[in-house]
């Protein structure tokens, strides 16, 4: 019987927006596809890429020529780039996702090959309506291009959990009930605006609001000089790079999780996968409307969507959120319903097995 290939190079127990979506997708898959299945994967360094490559193109080439795949799954537009030619070549059936950046990443060269490659891809599965528009502006036929709804793995958080949680991470830092505990959580690059919100936005809230940031990147000397300059060690805490164990008690305990993207060129958020996994646990989001973020969160049913850049409305919205926990409580907890039933991951395996013509149990 022949089978169903996923070939990723995002994947645990690398950490990641994509790494995290890679593992879903093949959750999905596996246990969706009333075919075989195998995966065909990279979870370590970026550096260790070239030496993967070869390794996962050989065992792809073998699985073809036993005759065993019938289709295969690209990860994402730099593994389309590098073996849809092979892969026509075989007359082996194919798809691409595409996340966003992968498509839109402002090098000259990547462009060049992009322009050459997406537009003869046979189908592309978006992780937003954002990501669909730039995969059809690099002039991939916009019939070839579908907007697959992400689902994530629902941890069941109840409202006894998150209170534990949240007890827990508000003696951590020493503060009280009264305290709104805000919370930004991922890779720190110029697009998540947590520069933007700390000089724009902070300073401006009520003295309540204790504001958590999480992880490293190439932004982060920018962050941390921006809490020196602004005096605001007392209300921000710089977490560092976060174990998965601190994280799900992060995204649980907070009260508020902000994602305050800002519009960098060259640079996009695809979709803002923890902002529903934050959801799911219980945190009322409140994000950008912008890009992806607009696939992530559905405004007044799974959080909340304001003005990217406008910080009066941030100011505003947060403020009031600050100025009643109870009902900023009852509003996260009726968004985190909603969310769990929009963004189920058993309804992300249904609509890709649709798409790609796969056969379901």
């Amino acid at each position: 019987m022949a089978a169903t290939v996923f070939i990723t190079r995002k994947f645990p127990p690398s950490v990641g927006g994509m790494e995290t979506l890679a593992k879903d997708v093949w959750a999905t898959l596996s246990a969706g596809a009333a075919t075989p299945t195998f995966l065909v994967a990279h979870g370590g360094s970026n550096l260790l890429l070239p030496l993967w490559l070869p390794r996962a193109t050989f065992r792809l080439l073998v699985l073809v020529l036993r005759g065993k795949v019938d289709f295969v799954l690209l990860g994402d537009v730099v593994l389309h780039i590098l073996l849809a030619p092979l892969l026509r070549v075989l007359g082996v059936r194919y798809a691409t996702m595409a996340m966003g950046k992968d498509i839109i990443w402002n090098r000259s060269w990547y462009q060049r090959l992009v322009l050459r490659a997406l537009p003869r891809a046979s189908d592309v599965l978006a992780n937003s309506s954002a990501t669909a528009a730039a995969a059809v502006t690099a002039g991939t036929p916009a019939d070839r291009v579908h907007v697959v709804r992400l689902g994530v793995e629902d941890p069941q958080v109840d409202r006894h959990e998150a209170a534990v949680a949240s007890a827990a991470l508000r003696r951590r830092l020493g503060v009280g009930d009264d305290a709104l505990v805000v919370l930004t959580l991922g890779r720190l690059v110029r697009r998540k605006g947590v520069v933007w919100f700390l000089r724009s936005v902070l300073p401006h809230l009520p003295k309540n609001v204790v504001y958590l940031v999480a992880g490293e990147g190439v932004d982060a000397p920018r962050v941390r000089t921006s809490v020196e300059e602004l005096g605001l060690q007392d209300r921000v805490h710089l977490l560092g790079r976060v174990s998965d164990a601190e994280r799900e008690q992060l995204m649980r305990g907070a009260d508020v999780f902000v994602q305050p993207n800002i519009q960098v060129p060259g640079d996009m958020e695809g979709f803002g996968l923890v902002a529903v996994e934050a959801a799911m646990r219980g945190s009322l989001v409140v994000a950008a409307s912008l890009e992806g973020l607009r696939d992530a969160v559905v405004d007044g049913e799974t959080g909340v969507l304001l003005p990217s850049g406008d910080p009066d409305a941030w100011t505003r919205r947060l403020s009031d959120l600050a100025a009643d926990r109870t009902a900023t409580r009852e509003l996260a907890a009726r968004f985190q319903l909603q969310c769990r039933e929009r963004y189920a991951r058993e309804n992300m395996g249904r609509e890709l097995c649709r798409v790609l013509g796969i056969p379901v149990r």
